[in-house]
């Protein structure tokens, strides 16, 4: 407007000004109207975080991986606010959770990710400004509080974002940060890393009310302390939890090697809130052992019986009780932790720590030098009640050392110890428990007899001794253990051993003798096992010389509850043998010719049934067994309706042998009926070595027969033409394993090619292992339509091994429903030609080129390809674009093989969406193999196609004289860390890009075989 002047730009321009005005009108009239109909609450958008680009290469070890997975399925529940990552310094946390946040966002869990380093001195307002940066905004206050504020308003503008707090040292407070706790915010999910066992502190919770959270501030933040603390006040009123806090308050930490000094006094209150003197026991006992060392529940039961520490309790079946009910309340505390070993508990290493430190205080007497390197006996122990030194190097025992409280010695795995001198016991008159396990000592001292209170003996894994004939004066002994050791013969003189109530012999397979009447004489005998030792008892009416024990002599033993017993004289089965039979509380009695029978369960009965009528204590076994194993069986029926055996408790059924049985329930004859609750609860079903079965299940059956069946196992069996027809179908609603082995006229597992229009339900949903070995005539897996709910929905491992008749494994439908299918293991199919038959799949992209393929094998893991010399490829591209999850890609000797995935012209191969996980390749033994992946031309030919592998690790390429050009390229596999082959391969190879080898050859390993 300025520039429109007259006069030379003297004077405005008038009529010009007059326009501009009346225009400037007009337009705010427009600009009023657009006002008024226009929202503008929003005026801009939030500036984009930074790309959260991860620094480090993630290190595919084992433990890492599992940790990662761990740590995304946390992430996955909504619930989860916070997750703490611990481990020593150098180790990979910051890596490792890096490449977590890169996961969450690939898998679109968040949709933001920042990283904020806190380090070993925090500087609060430091540790804002990186996240405020992080966040795309400026804080220029200096006011903490006003910070935080911001901060927090920010982040609840935030649908999922997803915190990283690196390098955490000591107890941050995330109000005081600005960050969002549980309560305000659930879209806000923090990872924190530290080296100092988890030093991140929740302020807030959903569960704990505000006295609970001082409690928990007071532990620190630790979730060792805070979660034993918080187990050993559950259910306690707030007086309890008022007075445990001044406790807190009032303690002075102690300084322990190896134990966080504030650890040990929150652990010592939870102690201290053990309310049975006997669980507290219980703990303490348990740090006698090495560190993660599994705890024998029923050694430390024998342990503490000896110890009389169960008040008014004499006998065993009452002291099992008590130690499970002790064991789980220290579980329940966090005291003590489930084993992967049956029958075992662990002990956390701090726990075990904190646990030797209390122990040792005088009014407990507790001494453990446990794996420590002595080499001499320590001194002091006036007022040592229990000594475990457990494999030490002292290899002389002292003579003799000063113990008059002595009343446990743990010895056990002491490495040297040979010998146990004469008069090493007589200073220890009191003692109750002495375990010289697992050492090399050939011989016991006469002295030993001496020891006129030993309750507890224990000698297992000694096997260099021979003779415990010097046993026979311990009066009192209530607890032999002789497992897993060379004794040849039972001596009379343990017959003595008038007070005896557990005698274990479990394992001491060079038993050959036990002299007659010593078992007898063991008339207070209430738990015996020698089920895998002796088995060469006389039956009463048998050809035996009197030389030996016999079956009567245990069965007279009125005060059993445990026997574990194996004897191959199958004619005790028909004699009637009065005993404790109905007081058994656990058993595994094996009566046949053969190995003795192995079971998960506590009461099993394995027989040989040889002629009929059975015994009544048969039938009462068989009638209280979980597990029963039966050989020789002509008829099941006949034990259901003739013998009246129910197997209503039955959980676990195998039959071995059976040769004249042609079905496993037959029920066509009106009087081979099956009664309604037979087999009600079968778990388990082995059909192995039926020479004549051809069906399981013959004739109609009761509605949901075996509908709690989970895991059946066919082995050897001949005639068997397939495993699961369709009236088998709606009564498997539990099956989770099947494993189908040595069937020679197998043709194939699922038959429903009958009736399949009255199947409605999900078929199979629950199966999730299945194993095919040497099935040569098996031709298909799946014969007949799918129903309409689909099949095989959680089937996550499937092997296929020497079924030489399979042309295909699945048909497209069936593939469509493997959904959860993770390791597939397909080995010497000599006829096999396709993993899945795709042609079906081709027709119809041809008939509707604009509808995508179905995506399968969705979360396939690994597969393993080997010796199918048929097989041309691996998958088709159709097949390889589901493969999102798939690590390691396995191929073996398979002769006609010449490309791994082939890739169609009616598509076009997206190579960066086909395997972005695949971490390892195994090519061997190919010899026609020339490309990883090829994509078809019309004319028949193909051109190579180079995919992008962004996890790749690893590629071993050994006997693949055709493959001429390596199958990545450095931009398209730039985590590649290995290359294994032989020199001659690698040196000939063809490359698209002369660079490309100088790039490679740093990571070649040359193989030589």
């Amino acid at each position: 407007m300025d520039n429109k002047r007259c006069f030379k730009g003297r004077c405005p321009n008038f009529s010009s000004r007059y326009s501009l005005g009346k225009e400037a009108t007009k337009k705010m009239v427009d600009v009023d109207g657009l006002l008024a109909r226009g929202d503008f609450t929003h005026v801009s958008t939030l500036l984009p975080c930074p790309s959260f680009n991860p620094a480090g290469e993630f290190e595919s070890f084992k433990s890492t991986k599992s940790a990662k997975k761990l740590i995304i399925k946390a992430l996955k529940e909504e619930r989860t606010n916070i997750i703490g990552v611990y481990g020593m310094a150098g180790v990979g946390k910051t890596t490792l959770v890096e490449q977590v946040g890169k996961q969450a966002k690939d898998e679109k869990l968040c949709d933001k990710i920042v990283k904020v380093t806190v380090s070993q001195k925090h500087d609060l307002q430091k540790i804002q400004d990186e996240l405020a940066e992080k966040l795309g905004m400026e804080l220029k206050e200096n006011n903490e509080e006003v910070r935080a504020g911001r901060l927090l308003e920010r982040l609840k503008q935030e649908k999922k974002i997803l915190i990283i707090l690196d390098d955490l040292w000591d107890r941050l407070d995330l109000t005081k940060v600005g960050i969002p706790c549980k309560e305000t915010q659930k879209g806000c999910q923090i990872i924190m890393t530290t080296r100092r066992l988890d030093r991140a502190e929740v302020v807030e919770t959903d569960e704990l009310h505000t006295l609970a959270r001082k409690v928990a501030k007071e532990c620190n933040g630790l979730p060792l302390a805070i979660v034993t603390v918080a187990r050993a006040l559950k259910g306690k009123g707030s007086s309890i939890w008022a007075n445990a806090l001044q406790e807190l308050k009032r303690s002075s930490p102690r300084n322990i090697e190896g134990v966080d000094k504030e650890v040990y006094s929150r652990l010592e209150l939870s102690y201290n809130y053990i309310e049975s003197e006997e669980a507290k026991l219980c703990f303490l006992f348990c740090c006698v052992f090495s560190e993660d060392h599994n705890i024998e529940v029923g050694v430390l039961m024998r342990y503490m019986m000896a110890e009389r520490v169960f008040k008014g309790v004499n006998n065993f079946e009452e002291a099992w009780n008590i130690i499970h009910t002790l064991v789980e309340k220290l579980k329940d505390y966090c005291l003590l932790l489930d084993s992967d070993n049956e029958g075992c508990v662990n002990m956390h290493d701090v726990v075990r720590d904190v646990a030797m430190l209390i122990a040792s205080r005088k009014e407990n007497g507790f001494i453990v030098k446990v794996g420590e390197e002595l080499t001499e006996w320590p001194e002091n122990l006036d007022e040592c009640k229990r000594l475990s030194l457990m494999g030490t190097s002292i290899g002389m025992l002292p003579e003799p050392p000063n113990c008059p409280c002595l009343l446990t010695l743990l010895l056990q795995r002491k490495k040297g110890l040979e010998e146990v001198p004469n008069n090493f016991i007589e200073g220890m008159k009191s003692l109750v428990v002495l375990d010289i396990s697992n050492t090399k000592i050939s011989s016991l001292p006469p002295s030993l007899q001496y020891l006129k209170n030993l309750k507890t003996l224990c000698l297992d894994k000694c096997q260099c001794l021979d003779n415990i004939s010097p046993l026979g004066g311990l009066e009192k002994l209530e607890v032999l253990s002789v497992r897993q050791t060379a004794i040849k013969e039972l001596p009379i003189e343990i017959g003595q051993l008038s007070n005896l109530k557990v005698l274990d012999l479990t394992g001491s397979d060079a038993l050959t003798m036990v002299a007659p009447n010593v078992i007898l004489r063991l008339s207070k005998l209430e738990e015996l096992y020698m089920g895998d030792s002796f088995n060469m008892w006389e039956v009463r009416g048998s050809s035996g010389d009197g030389s030996k024990a016999s079956f009567d002599e245990v069965a007279s033993l009125a005060r059993l509850t445990v026997l574990y017993i194996y004897c191959k004289d199958v004619k005790c089965l028909s004699v009637e043998v009065p005993g404790p039979w109905e007081k058994l509380k656990k058993f595994r009695i094996c009566v046949w010719e053969g190995e003795y029978s192995s079971s998960d369960y506590e009461k099993c009965t394995s027989i040989n049934i040889i002629s009929y009528p059975l015994s009544k204590w048969v039938k009462l076994l068989l009638e209280k067994s979980e597990q029963i194993d039966l050989k020789r069986v002509s008829n099941i029926v006949r034990l259901l309706d003739d013998e009246g055996v129910s197997f209503n408790s039955v959980k676990g059924l195998n039959l071995y042998y059976c040769d004249e049985m042609e079905h496993f329930i037959n029920t066509v004859e009106e009087s081979h009926r099956v009664p309604p609750n037979a087999f009600k609860i079968l778990q388990r079903l082995d059909l192995i070595g039926m020479e004549k079965l051809e069906k399981i299940c013959h004739g109609p059956l009761p509605n949901r027969f075996f509908g709690n069946l989970i895991e059946l196992n066919i082995d050897s069996c001949r005639k068997l033409k397939n495993i699961l027809p369709y009236d088998l179908l709606e009564g498997l609603q539990s099956l989770e394993k099947l494993e189908v082995q040595n069937c020679e006229e197998l043709e194939e597992v699922f038959d429903y090619e009958e009736e399949i229009h009255a199947i409605t339900t999900s078929t199979l949903s629950t199966l999730k292992e299945m194993r095919l070995l040497n099935l040569p005539k098996l031709s298909c897996i799946w014969k007949g339509a799918i129903p309409p709910s689909g099949t095989f929905h959680n089937l996550s491992q499937l092997s296929v091994v020497r079924c030489h008749s399979l042309r295909c494994l699945f048909s497209p439908v069936l593939g469509q429903c493997l959904q959860q299918l993770e390791h597939l293991h397909v080995t010497d199919c000599l006829k096999l030609e396709k993993i899945i038959w795709d042609e079906e799949v081709n027709k119809t992209r041809q008939n509707f080129p604009s509808l995508p393929p179905p995506l399968t094998f969705q979360n396939l893991r690994r597969i393993t390809n080997r010796g199918c010399p048929r097989l041309k490829d691996v998958f088709s591209w159709n097949i390889a674009r589901g493969l999102q999850q798939l690590e390691y890609l396995y191929v073996y000797e398979c002769e006609e093989i010449e490309v791994i995935i082939t890739g169609e012209e009616l598509g076009v191969v997206d190579k960066e969406s086909l395997l972005p996980r695949l971490e390892t390749i195994n090519l061997i033994a190919l010899p026609k193999l020339k490309c990883l992946c090829c994509h078809l031309n019309r004319g028949g030919g193909g051109s190579h196609v180079f995919l992008d592998f962004p996890s790749l690790i690893s590629i071993w390429v050994y006997a693949c004289p055709n493959l001429k050009r390596f199958p990545v390229r450095p931009h398209n596999a730039s985590k590649l860390e290995k290359i294994q082959g032989r020199i001659s391969w690698f040196e000939g190879l063809e490359w698209e890009d002369e660079g490309d080898m100088s790039r490679f050859l740093p990571l070649f390993d040359p193989y030589r075989w």
